[in-house]
């Protein structure tokens, strides 16, 4: 076994080596036999080389399926933020469909599983994604100031469609089935973020960031007055949900009448 110096425990190749070593540890004996000791070994490195990178066998196991990579992938989304949205679009599709990641896609199935047995696999793995769609949704703000993108859907739901797409695709190449296409995706996601006419000088762009805004609260109040409606149906007060809407319960008598008013009433 390889007795690195402090340096050498330092370089990127390593941490790609004990990831790939990880892989062949979990895939090879699962989670609950492989070893720290085991995927150090298979790398070449000691443990402590090994706990320079990764605190424990759980961080390490989220790494190799990609979801302890929050960081990177908040640096990618914040660069895509004041892009066009077709660029954002095609970038986001390579992500998801893009070369396969082989039996780290299978990990990932693996990681699932697990997290439905193990609660601090499945606590992590939520903290992870909450990151990420966090993430995602301030990148769509970004988008949205700049005067680039109009999202047809409310930033966390769109969030969450991007990343049910891409654990959909892990899951077809895990059942050895082709993902869909790369163009597919990017025209679908493109369609989803509702590009702004571009617009060539900078008090244009101001114009479009207002135009994008103003869209994004009519949305935000529409959303507002389905809610109010739905509280009212479930039984809650006029009064009461006045407080939490933060408006008079009168107009929220409005809102409720009128939602009670039959079309071209």
């Amino acid at each position: 076994m390889a007795t690195q110096s402090s340096p050498d425990r330092a370089r990127p190749s390593a941490r790609e080596a004990l990831l790939d070593a990880a892989v062949e540890e979990f895939t090879s004996k699962g989670y609950d036999a492989a070893t720290v000791a085991g995927i150090a070994e298979r790398a070449g490195v000691t443990t402590g080389a090994l706990y320079a990178h990764f605190r424990s066998k759980l961080e390490l196991l989220l790494e190799a399926v990609g979801l302890r990579t929050v960081e990177t992938f908040m640096r990618r989304a914040f660069a895509l933020g004041n892009k066009p949205a077709a660029e954002v679009a095609h970038a986001l599709a390579h992500g998801l469909v893009g070369a396969p990641i082989g039996r780290r896609d299978l990990l990932l199935i693996d990681a699932v599983v697990l997290a439905r047995r193990d609660p601090q696999v499945a606590e992590t793995y939520r903290r992870v994604i909450e990151t990420q769609l966090s993430g995602f949704g301030r990148t769509a703000r970004l988008g949205v100031d700049s005067g680039r993108i109009d999202p047809i859907l409310p930033f966390d739901d769109l969030a969450r469609l991007v990343l049910a797409l891409a654990f959909g695709v892990v899951a077809l190449r895990a059942l050895e089935q082709a993902p869909p296409k790369t163009a597919a995706v990017a025209r679908l996601i493109e369609q989803l973020l509702q590009p702004a006419r571009e617009r060539s000088r900078s008090t244009d762009r101001a114009l479009a960031r207002v135009q994008s805004r103003a869209r994004a609260v009519e949305r935000a109040e529409g959303d507002l007055r389905a809610m109010i409606v739905q509280a009212a149906v479930e039984g809650h007060s006029l009064r009461q949900i006045g407080e939490a809407a933060g408006m008079s319960h009168e107009r929220v008598r409005r809102i409720v009448s009128e939602a009670d008013a039959p079309p071209g009433g």
